[in-house]
């Protein structure tokens, strides 16, 4: 199961991929030579050198290098030149004659700049574009989001339990002077401190799983996403936490301390 990317004129080199051990480029491609998604390496054993066969056309391609984390979605790509792309399909179809579904550059264009039947896209837009991708990313991070509320929300019960078992010692401390801006700094650097040990355990386990999961299984880690996540994390677990504050506050010294708290 492959996609490929069948390029042409890549003078200003932005469609390379990341290559491995090697330091040829798109433009350095041959007639019926094919650089592959490195998972194919890793699944299938297929090695620099050998030849793999595309299941409609029959047409034999020649594995020169493998490129990381190459896949359009869910697949893996195949590099080709376009030379091969239009001898691969005129196999099935003699009349085809290749054309570029879009032309990439660095150079700033707008609409007036090119013929009518054409449209300026940035990357945002084009990744969007990518047939499943929206609805799918969408789905993923509306589940990452409800784990991250409910999350929360279990430290925050756990809190407000713990603080209605700690009633008397709450009345305690605002007996012997303790302000309640001092129990809510105490109790808010409490929840901090759980959340970032959760943070980090979350954040570790997730590096040390990455590289044992299987290839069908994409995972990225970005920089971006884990610090939204995390800071998010903490500040709804605080404010979850923070309900117990309201009970707290309420609490009365002599009522507590005499027993008839609740």
């Amino acid at each position: 199961d492959i996609t490929y990317f069948a390029t042409d004129h890549n003078e200003e080199e932005i469609l390379n991929p990341i290559m491995e051990d090697t330091d040829l480029k798109i433009s350095d491609l041959k007639k019926n030579e094919v650089i592959l998604d490195s998972s194919f390496k890793e699944d299938e054993g297929i090695q620099v050198g050998d030849q793999v066969i595309d299941k409609t056309s029959k047409q034999k391609l020649k594995v020169v290098a493998f490129a990381k984390n190459a896949k359009y979605g869910y697949s893996e790509i195949g590099f080709i030149s376009s030379d091969t792309y239009t001898g691969m399909r005129q196999k099935t179809d003699p009349s085809y004659q290749w054309q570029a579904q879009t032309l990439v550059t660095k150079k700033s264009i707008t609409s007036s700049d090119l013929a009518s039947n054409l449209m300026v896209a940035d990357k945002k837009q084009v990744i969007d574009k990518i047939p499943g991708y929206k609805a799918q990313n969408l789905t993923l991070r509306m589940i990452t989001w409800v784990l991250l509320l409910a999350s929360s929300a279990i430290l925050g019960v756990f809190f407000y339990i713990l603080t209605l078992q700690k009633l008397k010692q709450f009345g305690v401390l605002k007996a012997i002077g303790m302000s309640m801006s001092q129990i809510t700094y105490v109790q808010l650097s409490q929840l901090t401190i759980i959340s970032l040990i959760g943070v980090l355990l979350g954040l570790g386990l997730a590096t040390m799983m990455a590289p044992f999961l299987p290839n069908s299984v994409p995972s990225f880690m970005t920089l971006k996403d884990n610090l939204t996540i995390s800071v998010s994390f903490i500040l709804t677990s605080i404010l979850c936490g923070a309900l117990s504050l309201v009970k707290i506050k309420k609490v009365d010294p002599i009522e507590v301390i005499g027993g008839n708290g609740e």
